[in-house]
């Protein structure tokens, strides 16, 4: 319903909603794609199958039935310019092609991954492959942005994490473990999309959507700190500023992460299995920087059960299903 509301009123919408369920109830779909009045510029805007797909409470049930499911019909079914653009199709086919590539990666890792490959297990040709992507790293660069926004996504809902400015750090390192944990390959595939041997390879436009979701991502972090230090969480230190407080955060968790989820079977590793190490190692940084409340007068191991709870719910039911 939220894409409804840039364009009609609430009475407007009522009435909308009235006259395409009389016409649902009569069984005229034809009568529908030619609705007259208000009805029809609605209709032929693309969004309102986005609306289809919701309502207005943010459930499941569909708002309107007759078009759910029904994105891509054919001429016949309607004219009104309803089917999927070009462009919407091409990006469609883009992102299948990733999912296909993300699997490769994982069976095979980054050194076996090929254009070839992807071309036999993709059944699309060569030619259209590289309409899509400009060479292997072109490509593989695309899957490591689909894992900065992944991570984008889980870095947001931890920062808005109703907590304190040191919980929602730890709700970032919650975040971080459970991304590793989840997609291990695409975790690690961010430190190749930086590499010279990627980037000269790399699209011009795609390594601008890296740039700048790199950027989003750490403003993220950045923020958290900065506000710690503005309302006296921790103390403004010319030795220890904010962009070295964020940057020794992510090497912390990306090094840990790193080894948990790669290197099990080092010794030093697996003796550290089966305790919250990264719990642990947060605390440590955290208390070491002086970040208040110091995990002697808080229990950060309740907040981290919190955030898995209340912020992380699908990505810990998704890991569960893989134990």
């Amino acid at each position: 319903m939220k894409w409804l509301l840039k364009y009609i009123s609430p009475e407007r919408q009522q009435r909308l909603l009235q006259q395409i369920q009389q016409m649902l109830h009569a069984g005229t779909t034809p009568a529908l794609c030619q609705a007259g009045d208000s009805a029809a510029p609605l209709m032929a805007d693309k969004r309102l199958w986005m609306a289809s797909e919701s309502s207005s409470e943010g459930g499941n049930k569909p708002l309107f039935p007759l078009f759910s499911g029904k994105l891509g019909a054919g001429k016949a079914d309607c004219p009104l310019g309803l089917r999927k653009s070009k462009a919407e199709k091409i990006a469609e086919r883009e992102q299948q092609l990733l999912d296909i590539a993300h699997e490769l990666l994982n069976r095979d890792g980054f050194a076996d991954f090929s254009m070839d490959k992807l071309v036999r297990a993709s059944g699309y040709s060569k030619g259209t492959l590289y309409n899509h992507f400009s060479s292997k790293e072109d490509c593989l660069s695309a899957l490591c942005l689909r894992g900065m926004a992944m991570m984008e996504d889980m870095f947001s809902r931890a920062a808005a994490f109703d907590g304190t400015l040191r919980e929602k750090i730890l709700a970032m390192n919650v975040a971080y473990h459970l991304y590793a944990s989840l997609q291990p390959t695409l975790s690690l595939a961010v430190l190749s999309a930086k590499t010279p041997s990627f980037t000269e390879k790399t699209s011009a436009a795609r390594s601008e959507l890296i740039d700048e979701c790199d950027l989003r991502v750490t403003r993220i972090v950045d923020d958290i700190y900065r506000n710690a230090i503005e309302q006296g969480y921790l103390q403004d230190s010319p030795e220890l500023t904010v962009e070295l407080m964020a940057f020794i955060s992510w090497a912390q968790a990306f090094g840990l992460n790193a080894l948990m989820t790669t290197a099990c079977d080092i010794t030093a590793v697996s003796r550290a299995l089966g305790t919250n190490v990264a719990l642990i190692s947060c605390n440590i940084l955290l208390d070491g920087m002086g970040f208040k409340p110091l995990s002697s007068e808080w229990d950060y191991q309740a907040s981290w059960e919190r955030v898995e709870r209340d912020v992380f719910a699908p990505e810990m039911a998704q890991l569960g299903a893989l134990k």
